[in-house]
């Protein structure tokens, strides 16, 4: 709330005039830019009022008239000053002419001095005021977090790159030949080195025998014959040697495929004496149903932990296997325990009260009739009977079920001892 510059001073005579009057911000803006403008004239007036008062009080080069005649210094300076004093009147006083255009040019410099300042004065005060009233745009500054801060640069520059593409230095690289075949480069591959050196051998045979004339031998070409088959049987036997595990049989394999095979699958075994794991279903050593059922079931390939488990479980070893949800531990399992079964006479009225030939705890009811369907799936083909002894179910039905005979028993615990009290199973 402010009030113009004519009512500061004059008294209110009545009401309307005692009313303060509000200003819009461009007409604060306005007054604002011409109050600037007016101190800036009156800056710029009073600089050049003082240039030119010191201008006007500017000390002559005359010397002075009262020193003292009886000084011997003073008379050769009058002497001096006489003697130019008539020089300048001989030569029509030239002299004081480019002394008034040089204190004429000195005194204009200044003045277009002053001028610039008193414009770069009042450029700063512009900017300021529009800062003021408009605001400053500041740039923003990025912030950076602290895990990009520390961040490792895998990427490299075009000047950094040693390839020969990029860096001339490397496009035309010195090759160094072994003498006649003999040595090894370490880091290359041998074939590829031996190949190079009876190409070079046989080359520079070549332009020897050019040089001299002499025609090759019978002999010599009959070895150079020998080695080369010699070379083409070593890379013969490198080309087997060097095939991958998937395109070998089971005889080829060298312990490193097997390490190469492991590390393919991410298996790892902690134990003694464990056996190879099975690359295909034909290699598991099943026996010729229960692969029938295998592949009848749908399972073309094995998984991981099927390759693993299954030597294992066939060996009748104790076997705790770890494996992500889905990857077939079921069948890891089921397919080792139904070969077992499979030895052993079919269970029926004669020998039920023996018991089942296997049982498989489960903690929970959905498990164990998951695991009965993976069961059933295999047991189908081969004539085994399986059943399922879990909560929410009749338990007499479940014991008629045992009493007709089954080999396999899947349960949970709860349920397991109560048919267990009631003489349905024998332990």
């Amino acid at each position: 709330m402010k009030r113009s510059f004519d009512d500061r001073d004059r008294k209110p005579s009545s009401a309307d005039d005692i009313k303060p009057v509000f200003l819009s911000k461009a007409e604060r803006e306005k007054l604002a830019l011409q109050r600037r403008e007016e101190e800036a004239t009156e800056k710029k007036r009073r600089a050049l009022d003082q240039l030119n008062h010191q201008s006007r009080s500017k000390p002559s080069s005359d010397p002075p008239s009262s020193t003292p005649d009886d000084n011997p210094r003073h008379h050769r300076s009058r002497d001096r000053d006489r003697d130019r004093d008539r020089d300048t009147d001989r030569r029509g006083g030239g002299g004081r002419d480019r002394e008034r255009e040089r204190e004429d040019e000195a005194r204009s410099r200044e003045r277009a001095r002053v001028e610039k300042q008193a414009e770069r004065e009042k450029e700063k005060e512009l900017e300021s005021i529009k800062e003021q009233y408009l605001g400053s745009k500041k740039p923003k500054k990025r912030v950076i977090k602290p895990s990009e801060k520390f961040r490792f640069s895998f990427d490299w520059e075009n000047t950094e790159d040693t390839s020969r593409d990029m860096n001339v230095l490397y496009q035309n690289p010195h090759e160094a030949r072994p003498l006649f075949g003999r040595g090894f480069r370490a880091g290359m591959d041998r074939r590829e080195q031996k190949k190079l050196a009876a190409r070079n051998e046989k080359e520079i045979r070549a332009e020897i025998r050019k040089k001299e004339g002499v025609e090759e031998r019978p002999e010599e070409a009959a070895a150079q014959r020998q080695k080369e088959a010699a070379a083409d049987l070593y890379d013969a036997f490198d080309m087997r040697v060097d095939r991958h595990w998937s395109e070998k049989k089971l005889e080829e394999m060298t312990e490193r495929d097997w390490r190469i095979f492991r590390e393919d699958y991410n298996i790892s075994y902690k134990g003694s004496k464990l056996p190879r794991p099975m690359r295909n279903w034909p290699e598991s050593k099943l026996s010729p149903e229960l692969l029938k059922a295998v592949e009848r079931a749908g399972y073309k390939s094995p998984s991981p932990i099927q390759m693993a488990a299954i030597p294992l479980g066939l060996q009748q070893r104790d076997v705790i296997g770890i494996a992500e949800t889905g990857s077939g531990k079921t069948a890891a399992f089921v397919l080792p325990m139904l070969t077992y079964i499979t030895r052993l006479p079919p269970m029926n009225e004669d020998n039920e009260a023996e018991g089942p030939y296997a049982v498989v705890m489960a903690p929970t009811r959905e498990l164990a009739q998951q695991i009965e369907e993976e069961t059933v799936k295999f047991a189908h083909y081969l004539g085994i009977k399986v059943v399922s002894i879990v909560g929410g179910q009749s338990i007499e039905e479940q014991g008629f079920k045992l009493r007709q005979g089954c080999e396999v028993v899947i349960a949970t615990p709860g349920r397991l001892l109560d048919c267990l009290e009631r003489r349905l199973l024998v332990s």
